[in-house]
């Protein structure tokens, strides 16, 4: 039985100040309930009214899966005209059980984004019967025959073949393999995927030629009992003719140019090894594709490697020495300092423009030059000494530096923040084994990594060190107690993009965000319950902010950056955005980090929040009024006089200004498909520590001040510490200053040319900078300098002087 679902409408006043076209939905969402399998097809009517002052035209309209149809009217609907799109969902063999799908429209409308509307319910259903026709116990194994590799394009695809095999254990292959077979129908494919899918992320078809890469290791490694098994050979063989002729596509050009060729290169190399080899008619329109979709010489950074690695596989398997050199090249060019996408000069990475992307595509970055380092290594396509060496300064000196234990900062992974597990690498044993292989002469550094990734001792062989990324407009503090990282954007550099549906709400991600950790798993998994107006760190107007670009916009910020002697820091931010004035500067120390804003303003009639931190609630809290320590499990708490100190999670948090705070401590609700909408919108909840200063509705010169003291790891100890070595010298509009006694460590602000003078020492600059001045025994012993607009290169004793 087919169902018709439709809403009412309720109808719009249009405005007498029109735009040319304008189209608006009565409704953007709609859920389905509960959905019978048995009963088929189900559909909604989405109507809406062109509130524009031109005709308005639905050009395209892209439903993201197979799973689901759209229909409308190819006219042109004029001023106040409506109209209908309808969605159709098609339940029959699929395997969700929560509906949860996208439809983007695309219209006429002039630099206008796409609107989506969105679907969701629950689907009842049948349970599958499944063929044997590929039952592999109606097949033998054959004998394992010795393998000897003849030339190095063998030898580079047996170690492929080793690297495929090790993934999992041979008994575990084994039993995928049998439960892939006894599913696959005759012709060669399985019912529970969706060979029309056109998700832009978690593209179905792919898993297809997955779980070909899983049959194909039990048939050609020697240790399975399924070792030349006839009936595997022809699983193999019938599912890839289906695949061939079916020839699917995606919308995203990473599924066509990367995943896809790069999962055939792993099928055919393990193919390549098999008793009976793929006929030619399966074998070379494979071959040709692989060669014919992608160039990596027109790409740059992780995407240039990813598609040249399928192209080198595509040469052994051919035998073909120009292939494999030129490709051999082309993956290991990246390891090169550059100036657009790769390793920047101060050793961060970019994607996408110039945004910072240590983790995500620095990640595929780092993978692929361990991976292919080790592969090729020995071999005349070896990746040379002069790379490697620029490679494990980039691995051991950056990438590595932004993991806590083994949780990644979640400032350097790009879009890939919305993503479930993005921020949790596990142990990484591979990637350390590899490791140490290619770059023994590092061996016991890599060893000490992943002693801390493995038994997630955090603090062990952790050095002290501070790097201020100028690139990237990213500083990192690392200490063997706790890691603080902040990220900002200018107009050199790019904020977090969103796209492909993905990071929707991470507007605010590049405006002074902060990271603080000493276990690692702060933010592990938060983002679907985050305030995404309280990212740590910022100073935001209240109320959430979906990402307006995709692929990233350049910041607005002129006056961002630091200084770093490579032990300390101080890096400041002059925000202008969003209705929001602020000048933010952080201060780092051994044990702290002082956190200063001022000049704080907005004619956005909302409160604007200074969020100190929003992380997981784990354990007690503890308040110090001054008056009373108490202990607080939940709640919510306001406090027009900010407390002494919040501790919480080996963290505590300094008040010096009497600031209004409030801090929350309560289960967040929401869902991975509100930031990131290829995911289910099934609710979920976490508790939550939300600590916020208010500086009110359109605040005129407001400004803030808290001290950050991470791994204090119980509140008794907070009896005994003591700030009283730092000092807050300035917190205005002119200059932000800290004074660190106990180090000699002195650090300035200057947001325009002016005098500090604490009558200890009288600093005066000449062009607005960043200072941070060492004394030892009454006598100034080292001085550094920075302009955070990036304009030039700054002296001492020239621009700022020591009167």
């Amino acid at each position: 039985m087919k169902r018709i679902l439709t809403l009412g409408i309720v109808l719009l006043t249009v405005n007498s100040l029109l735009p040319a076209q304008e189209i608006t939905f009565s409704e953007t969402k709609f859920n389905w309930g509960t959905v019978r399998e048995q009963d088929g097809n189900v559909s909604h009517d989405f109507r809406f009214v062109n509130t524009g002052d031109k005709p308005l035209t639905i050009k395209n309209i892209i439903t993201g899966c197979g799973c689901t149809s759209s229909e409308w009217t190819e006219k042109a609907y004029q001023p106040g005209e409506e109209g209908i799109i309808r969605l159709v969902y098609h339940p029959q063999g699929r395997t969700e059980n929560d509906i949860n799908l996208v439809a983007e429209i695309y219209t006429n409308r002039a630099a206008k984004g796409v609107v989506t509307l969105e679907m969701a319910g629950k689907i009842k259903r049948e349970p599958p019967s499944y063929s044997a026709r590929y039952n592999p116990a109606n097949g033998k194994r054959s004998q394992s025959p010795t393998y000897i590799p003849q030339d190095e394009y063998e030898q580079i695809l047996e170690r492929i073949r080793e690297e495929l095999y090790a993934k999992t254990t041979t008994q575990q292959a084994d039993r995928a393999t049998e439960k892939l077979l006894r599913s696959m129908l005759p012709e060669g494919k399985w019912s529970d995927l969706d060979y029309a899918c056109f998700f832009r992320t978690n593209w179905e078809p792919v898993e297809h030629l997955k779980r070909l890469v899983t049959i194909a290791a039990s048939y050609t490694d020697k240790q399975s009992r399924y070792y030349g098994n006839e009936v595997l050979y022809n699983a193999i063989r019938d599912a890839l003719q289906y695949w061939v002729k079916q020839d699917p596509t995606c919308f995203n050009w990473w599924y066509n140019q990367i995943s896809v060729p790069q999962t055939q290169a792993s099928l055919l190399a393990l193919m390549d090894a098999g008793q009976r080899k793929l006929p030619s008619e399966i074998r070379m329109p494979i071959l040709k594709a692989m060669g014919e979709r992608s160039d990596p010489r027109k790409w740059t950074g992780a995407n240039k490697m990813d598609i040249a690695i399928h192209h080198l596989v595509r040469g052994c398997l051919l035998k073909n020495d120009s292939i494999v050199r030129v490709n051999a090249d082309e993956i290991f060019y990246p390891v090169q300092i550059v100036a657009n996408e790769g390793i920047q000069e101060d050793l961060s990475y970019h994607q996408h423009g110039p945004q910072l992307y240590i983790g995500g595509y620095g990640t595929v970055f780092v993978d692929n030059i361990v991976r292919m380092g080790n592969i090729l290594n020995g071999t005349k396509y070896a990746m040379n000494p002069e790379k490697l060496t620029l490679f494990s300064n980039f691995i051991r000196n950056t990438y590595f530096n932004v993991f806590r234990s083994r949780y990644l900062d979640f400032s350097v992974t790009g879009r890939g923040v919305s993503r479930k597990g993005t921020l949790d690498y596990g142990d990484c044993a591979a990637l350390f084994r590899n490791l140490q292989a290619l770059d023994a002469k590092h061996a016991g550094e890599y060893a000490d990594i992943a002693r801390r990734f493995l038994t997630q001792e955090a603090s062990y062989q952790r050095s002290d060190k501070n790097t201020m990324y100028h690139c990237s407009d990213y500083m990192l503090h690392n200490r063997q107690n706790y890691d603080f990282s902040l990220r900002t954007s200018s107009t050199r550099t790019n904020k977090t993009e969103s796209g492909n549906g993905e990071n929707l709400y991470g507007t605010y991600m590049s405006d002074g965000a902060t990271n603080i950790r000493v276990n690692g798993n702060e933010y592990a998994d938060i983002f679907p319950v985050w305030e995404w107006d309280r990212i740590p760190g910022t100073t935001l107007p209240a109320g959430e902010k979906r990402n307006p670009v995709d692929w990233g916009s350049k910041g607005t910020c002129t006056f961002t950056g630091g200084v770093s002697d490579g032990k300390y820091g101080v890096m400041t931010f002059k925000m202008d955005d969003y209705g929001v004035k602020a000048q933010k500067s952080w201060f780092m120390f051994d044990n702290e980090v002082v956190c200063l804003g001022s000049g704080i303003g907005s004619n956005v009639p909302t409160d604007i929040v200074t969020t100190v931190n929003q992380c997981h609630l784990d354990g007690n809290v503890w308040i110090n009024t001054g008056k009373a320590l108490r202990q607080a499990t939940q709640g919510e708490f306001a406090f027009e006089q900010a407390p002494q100190w919040i501790w919480h999670d080996s963290i505590a948090y300094l008040f010096p200004q009497g600031n209004n705070i409030k801090l929350k401590m309560d289960r967040q609700k929401g869902n991975w498909a509100k930031i990131n909408f290829n995911y289910p919108a099934t609710e979920i909840s976490m508790p939550i520590f939300n600590l916020v200063i208010n500086h009110g509705q359109s605040p005129r010169n407001a400004s803030y001040a808290y001290i950050v003291v991470p791994g204090i790891n119980h509140p008794e100890k907070m009896k005994t510490y003591s700030c009283r070595h730092l000092k807050i010298e300035r917190n205005d509009t002119e200059i932000q200053a800290v004074n660190n006694r106990k180090s000699g460590i002195l650090q300035i602000v200057f947001f325009k040319p002016g005098t500090f003078d604490n009558e200890e020492i009288k600093v005066k600059a000449l062009k607005p900078c960043v200072v941070q001045i060492k004394k030892s025994k009454g006598k100034v012993t080292d001085m550094q300098i920075a302009d955070p607009q990036n304009q030039e290169k700054l002296k001492p004793g020239v621009d700022v002087i020591i009167l």
